[in-house]
């Protein structure tokens, strides 16, 4: 089984993203760029990172958390246009009514996301059955893990969506989640996001691709 792994980058201006880019892309299969961190965000730099990086560029405005992004609207629908038909994906949280309303009238690739820093929740189906009326190309929950119950629960979640052929990344933040990380991975994750060093992480409980790298080649070599 091939392991993607996926570098997150949350930089505040758009030289340090693009060095970022520069120094990782050929080590990364896929590149996520937080856009709302970005000063001097504007479109033909989103334009650019769509040329250069295609299928292995993901972009999000943000990832709930009840945190108002500071681009607009109209804003986010033009970026939402410089996707159109390409293939390269958007994060969407499911809390984003307006860009998944509008994501509807063109052709992007979306992961469609489901972010909870606070717990896990009892019922994750409910959370699905919403995001089947978005179309998402890929699945996302991300939930705080309080105990080895909830990383239990996410195992299963991600079991159920892999017999349903739905593409998916299920994976549980702090402590108690970091399994998931290493079994949903190996179990059928889209990818893995893996900071190149711990101080870079862009959710808690990440580990970093050096640490991935040597936990699944030990579990190979057996």
């Amino acid at each position: 089984m091939k392991i993607n792994y996926c570098l997150p980058i949350i930089k505040k201006t758009k030289q340090e993203v693009l060095d970022s880019v520069a120094k990782y892309r050929n080590e990364y299969d896929f590149i996520e760029i937080w856009l709302d961190p970005i000063n001097d965000l504007d479109n033909p730099f989103v334009d650019k990172l769509i040329y250069m990086l295609q299928d292995k560029l993901i972009l999000l405005f943000h990832r709930g958390n009840k945190i108002q992004t500071k681009i607009q609207k109209e804003e986010k629908r033009k970026i939402l246009d410089l996707l159109d038909g390409s293939q390269s994906l958007i994060d969407l949280d499911i809390s984003e009514k307006d860009e998944l309303d509008y994501r509807k009238k063109i052709n992007i690739k979306a992961i469609i996301s489901y972010h909870n820093y606070e717990e896990t929740p009892v019922d994750l189906t409910e959370i699905i059955k919403q995001m089947n009326a978005f179309d998402p190309t890929i699945y996302k929950i991300a939930t705080k893990c309080k105990d080895e119950t909830d990383a239990l629960k996410l195992l299963l979640l991600q079991q159920n969506l892999k017999t349903q052929n739905k593409k998916h990344i299920v994976l549980g933040m702090g402590e108690f989640g970091t399994i998931t990380r290493v079994y949903g991975t190996l179990w059928g994750n889209e990818l893995i996001y893996a900071p190149n060093e711990k101080k870079e992480a862009s959710a808690p409980g990440q580990l970093t691709k050096k640490q991935l790298e040597i936990i699944f080649n030990e579990i190979k070599s057996n």
